[in-house]
């Protein structure tokens, strides 16, 4: 009697305590993960060996559980000895791992020419300090299982509930890990919290060791291994284990890339999408404890469940609820984690749920065939993890990159069916039975899905996610579904040619070859060339689409170009591109291509470089904030040579002001002689100079203007003579330090300071603004030390106008301006091209292809006037401007402004009395407004010119 009410008891204390251990588990298990990544690269592979060394370790637990005798101690005692070395453990490799990286450091440059070793070597280290933690934790669930009193019970629902609890767990770990402690306490404090919760598992499991009944505690045996199955072994069984394990794992991996096509590519969206998943399995579990009653239903049941599995995984694809699209692009960069939970729910929790069921079923059946309860839990949890272990990896490196998204789906349903079939016995199909016709049934149904499956709905998904960048005339140049991102290349034609190409990742332009974007990714490369002439090698830290790259190999001086990129297919796509002035990069002898992830790079390479540039993926991409940290910039210091230079990317509009000051305390905490530039936009770019400094003579000062390839291409960028270089200064170290008192820096161990909150861009524009305005910028750059240290002297003349310019253009840029009065001010008051053309709206990139239709057409192309006009202007060709407007007057102006131009023009060009004509002839048809009352009265002041009546 006494045991019937223990009984609910004790299933209640052991599902709280594997409740926490669930939730201490997913902890540590994303601490580890994160820290491994730091200390053995963040690389699709590296990332695959951390994880299987993961898995192993589970593997290892659950296989010692199927063969030791533990079972013949007291289970509640064991489980709290296995929690508190998890403990130990798990917050020792917390605190080890980011000095085991480094402690490391020297090994890896030596076997860096040994990439191979140089594998298995991390792959050693990373599975041996995993191996007693996780160990411990596949051990948990198999030896509680033995508690007498629990066995007592019937064993599919203690199973059941167990699970499904300890999953749960891992939700909570999940969801509290994210969005509070590693915000709050850093790793290390998420770590010791993860302990904590580890610490009173164990002390609950001890202190109900002592109500253990007395069966429990005699004849107490010595641990030893040993595996007597007592049957015939249930091969089967195992492999419909095996099977399941790698489906859901790889199904999870494959969702992931689906849903990436719509949400944002967050650590918070990662996150609630494991959370649904967990979730889903976790109360699956709860759930067969109800379904089981009896160990012949479980082994009935199995087939029903994977064929449900089956059909849900294709249907929960198929109806999945596309999204409206968000903001004013009309993109599906979904970030509110209440919708991502919504999608979520849709498309991965119905098989996830049944997979909880899946499990605790097989294990029944297991149970049924081997004598011990540890035993049968220990195998089929074995067997489980080995899936476990290589669902991912199949799904990323083969399914993936060779079938995509979609037939990876179709792949795992038919494989579910397939383990249905293999799970089933003869009688089971028989259509004498009432169940053998409705499993059959459900099988005519997945065979009439599949058949009638509309294969080209992949393609739409594809559609959505590029359809906001395809507004433009974009289209659809390839498309790469690789084993880290969906890759879509668009291009934009104009006259016939190419003008610009956008690589859209997932659903977000991660880079492109816009007019606007070439302005700073250029700059990466010239900005420490034009500073450091004599540079002999160069590293490059994302390729992107190449632009950099391609700025660094006009650089004839340049010897050597190292180039890293996480994803070979970024590096494939290179030979798509091609434009004004643009060559593969890659096909240049001087540059060497690693796949490899940048930091583990720095911090296994041996080489050192006289420049070290960055062109990362957007900050709040998952994982980018690795590249942010001041211990990264502390690899790049620690790569230069004496005297070199970093350059790294600070898209401040990305990001929240206090995120920015954040970013510039860690760069300036490592780069005491630390700078900030921009064009006249929020791309800002910071500069590191390892000492000791010195100024490039006079003469290697003007070598990038002296070679005609560099000088060109730098015209492009709005970089036309060398003092336009110097009206790039936002600040220097000094003033780095007066913005960024009491901010703490970006740090790997709090990488939350990085938040996922939408920046303000009112805030960023404000921001920004203070430190573009002319003249409190030009006094900043006069006064600072490190320009007095490293500018070279004739780069400081008259340079009022360049900032002017500067400011005019961000002005006009963020918010619009009187686009005449801009231009007004150009031509007059300065010789640059670029401006001139800017406010036109036009590049020399857009007017280069113009010229070049003008030179193949017979007769003036009418699409160009706009862009042969602006180029006129820019070389201030008046009269070819206006001949060019005045053969657009016999068929009417297309455009009123050119009407206005050509006024101006006619006044500017000293031909008033044409310009009143002009204004006389057309006088009923201008409608006054504020820009027509300014342009009369201007003109009226400036050149006597009489405004119609």
């Amino acid at each position: 009697m006494l045991h019937c009410t223990l009984r609910p008891v004790r299933l209640a204390v052991a599902s709280g305590i594997l409740f926490l251990s669930g939730c201490s588990a997913l902890l540590f298990e994303t601490l580890w993960l994160r820290l491994s990544g730091l200390a053995f690269g963040n690389s699709v592979w590296s990332a695959a060996l951390i994880l299987s060394s993961f898995m192993a370790g589970l593997a290892l637990g659950s296989a010692i559980a199927a063969s030791s005798t533990l079972w013949q101690l007291r289970p509640f005692r064991v489980y709290a000895g296995l929690e508190v070395i998890v403990a130990v453990v798990g917050c020792t490799l917390v605190f080890g791992l980011p000095l085991l990286g480094e402690w490391l450091r020297p090994l890896f440059q030596a076997l860096w020419n040994h990439q191979q070793w140089l594998n298995i070597l991390r792959f050693a280290i990373s599975f041996l300090i995993l191996l007693v933690p996780t160990t411990a934790m596949g051990l948990t669930l198999p030896v509680l299982v033995e508690d007498p009193v629990l066995k007592r019970q019937e064993f599919g629902k203690t199973i059941g509930v167990l699970y499904g609890f300890n999953t749960l767990g891992a939700v909570a770990g999940a969801l509290v890990g994210e969005i509070y402690l590693v915000r709050v306490c850093g790793l290390l404090g998420t770590g010791l919290t993860a302990s904590c919760v580890s610490c009173a598992a164990a002390s609950i499991a001890w202190l109900f060791s002592v109500a253990e009944p007395a069966t429990a505690k005699k004849n107490p045996q010595e641990f030893r291994l040993r595996l007597s199955l007592g049957r015939a072994s249930p091969w089967r069984l195992f492999f419909v284990s095996m099977g399941t394990g790698a489906i859901l794992l790889g199904l999870e991996l494959v969702w992931f890339r689906f849903m990436r096509l719509y949400v944002a590519s967050t650590s918070t969206a990662f996150c609630v999408m494991l959370a649904v998943v967990l979730a889903g399995v976790g109360l699956g579990g709860i759930s067969s404890s109800i379904v089981q009653r009896r160990t012949v239903a479980a082994r009935t049941l199995l087939p029903f469940l994977l064929i449900l599995s089956a059909i849900g995984t294709l249907l929960s694809y198929l109806f999945f609820p596309v999204p409206v699209p968000q903001g004013n692009m009309n993109a599906f960069h979904i970030e509110s984690w209440q919708q991502i939970g919504q999608l979520s729910i849709a498309l991965m929790f119905p098989v996830a749920f049944l997979s909880g069921i899946l499990f605790p079923a097989i294990l029944t059946c297991v149970q049924r065939e081997v004598a011990s309860r540890m035993t049968s839990a220990g195998l089929t949890i074995l067997f489980n993890t080995i899936g476990a272990a290589v669902g991912p990896l199949l799904a990323g490196f083969v399914l993936l990159p060779r079938f995509g998204f979609q037939s990876s789906i179709i792949l795992c349903a038919v494989c579910y069916a397939g383990l249905a079939i293999l799970a089933s016995e003869k009688r089971t199909w028989s259509l004498r039975r009432p169940l053998g016709i409705a499993l059959l049934a459900l099988g005519a149904v997945l065979i009439l899905i599949i058949a009638t499956f509309p294969y080209n709905r992949n393609e739409t998904h594809f559609a959505n996610a590029r359809r906001p960048y395809e507004g433009d005339g974009s289209l659809l140049l390839k498309k790469i579904e690789g084993t880290a991102d969906t890759l879509q290349l668009l291009r934009r034609d104009l006259f016939g040619e190419p003008y610009y190409y956008r690589l859209v990742t997932n659903a977000y332009s991660m880079s492109g070859t816009l007019p606007r974007s070439q302005r700073y990714m250029r700059l990466f490369a010239y900005l420490p060339l034009a500073l450091r002439p004599e540079s002999e090698n160069a590293l490059l830290i994302g390729y992107g689409v190449g632009v950099t790259a391609d700025a660094f190999t006009h650089d004839a001086h340049l010897k050597h170009l190292d180039i890293v990129d996480i994803s070979k297919e970024v590096l494939d796509l290179a030979s798509f591109y091609s434009g004004p002035g643009y060559s593969n990069p890659l096909r240049d002898p001087r540059v060497t291509t690693f796949v490899q992830d940048g930091r583990f790079f720095l911090q296994a390479t041996p080489q050192r470089y006289d420049i070290i540039t960055g062109e990362p993926p957007p900050l709040k991409v998952a994982g980018a904030v690795n590249l942010y940290t001041q211990q990264f910039f502390s690899f790049m210091n620690s790569r230069l040579k004496d005297g070199g230079i970093a350059t790294f990317w600070l898209p401040i509009y990305q990001l929240t002001t206090d995120e920015t000051k954040a970013i510039l305390c860690a760069f300036h905490n490592v780069f005491p002689n630390a700078g900030v530039w921009a064009t006249c936009d929020l791309e800002w770019i910071m500069t590191g100079m390892k000492g000791p400094l010195h100024k490039p003579d006079e003469g290697s000062a003007r070598t990038l203007w002296s070679d005609a390839r560099t000088r060109l291409d730098l015209a492009r960028i709005g970089i036309e003579v060398p003092e336009q270089m110097s009206a790039l200064f936002l600040m220097d170290g000094e003033e780095i330090d007066r913005i960024t008192q009491g901010v703490k820096p970006l740090s790997d161990l709090y990488p939350k300071r990085l938040t996922d909150v939408h920046p303000d861009l009112k805030a960023a524009h404000h921001f920004g603004y203070h430190y573009l305005e002319r003249s409190a910028a030009l006094h900043r750059f006069l006064s600072s030390s490190l320009i007095k240290e490293i500018w070279p002297n004739e780069w400081k003349k008259s340079l009022e106008i360049f900032f002017f310019v500067r400011e005019t253009r961000y002005l006009s840029e963020m918010s619009g301006s009187n686009w005449l009065a801009e231009l007004d001010l150009y031509l007059r008051h300065t010789r640059l091209r670029t401006p001139v053309l800017a406010v036109q709206n036009i590049d020399e990139f857009r007017l280069t292809l113009a010229e070049k239709l003008a030179h193949d057409s017979r007769s003036l192309p009418v699409e160009a006037l706009p862009d042969l006009v602006a180029g006129a202007l820019a070389r201030r060709d008046l009269g070819g401007a206006i001949q060019l407007l005045e053969s657009e007057k016999p068929r009417g102006f297309s455009n009123i402004n050119d009407f206005f131009l050509l006024i101006y023009l006619y006044c500017l060009n000293d031909n008033v009395e044409k310009a009143e004509a002009l204004a006389a002839a057309e006088a009923g048809s201008i409608q006054k407004d504020w820009f027509v009352d300014w342009l009369w009265g201007y003109l009226q002041a400036e050149f006597s010119f009489h405004p119609p009546r």
